[in-house]
């Protein structure tokens, strides 16, 4: 027997109480746990997330990438914005092996106090000392950095004896998985792997409403393996 609880959903506030017999919102209690979910994933409102449920057909992963896929286009449209204000946070881990000092920017002082921003600063310490990432984007790569790669990748192949007509495929394929180990906006979230770390950051933006750029960081580590 399908048990149907209706609730009311406050646009406003995302809050949820018992249903009244105005024009309210209402949804069974399969739906609010997934709206939490979302919420949980995505930092967005719950009409949001349950607009997305029902474009979806209920289905929870549909929505999600819409979710991600309209915070990517809201971020993308936001990057020329000047991003000026900004946070630099300190960390240090494994009792005082690692060091990690990182910038991060956004358009005023006031979104660089709130606990949204300053959140996902800390984040990026964190993801920055735990994935020992080296450059914040793909266009930070030395192009003699991808060529020393691709060199080494085509010698190995060939010397594995791959056909020379692989040699291309397997030589981009080394790059891509030197782009996602390297880059941080590649790397997945140490906190969900089911998402990157520009997926976050395309989060970020669209709860505060601003462009964020991560502007550079610096990582130390005493004798690091090598």
């Amino acid at each position: 027997m399908l048990l149907i609880t209706y609730v009311h959903i406050n646009p406003d506030t995302g809050k949820v109480g018992p249903a009244s017999s105005g024009p309210e919102v209402i949804a069974m209690k399969p739906m609010l746990e997934m709206i939490k979910l979302l919420r949980n994933e995505t930092g967005v409102g719950v009409m949001d997330c349950r607009k997305a449920l029902e474009e979806s057909e209920m289905d929870y992963d549909r929505a999600l990438a819409a979710l991600r896929e309209k915070a990517a286009l809201k971020a993308a449209k936001q990057a020329d914005r000047q991003a000026l204000e900004g946070r630099i946070e300190l960390y240090s881990h494994s009792n005082g092996r690692i060091g990690i000092m990182v910038e991060v920017n956004t358009e005023t002082e006031f979104a660089s106090r709130s606990e949204i921003f300053r959140h996902f600063v800390h984040e990026m310490a964190l993801q920055i000392a735990a994935a020992a990432p080296l450059y914040v984007r793909e266009a930070d790569i030395p192009q003699a950095v991808l060529d020393e790669e691709a060199g080494a990748a085509a010698d190995k192949a060939r010397q594995a004896g791959k056909p020379e007509r692989l040699i291309e495929r397997i030589v981009e394929g080394a790059l891509e998985k030197y782009r996602d180990r390297h880059v941080l906006l590649r790397q997945p979230y140490i906190r969900n792997e089911e998402m990157t770390v520009a997926q976050l950051l395309n989060q970020a933006v669209q709860q505060t409403g601003e462009n964020i750029l991560i502007r550079r960081f610096v990582r130390w580590e005493i004798c690091p393996e090598t």
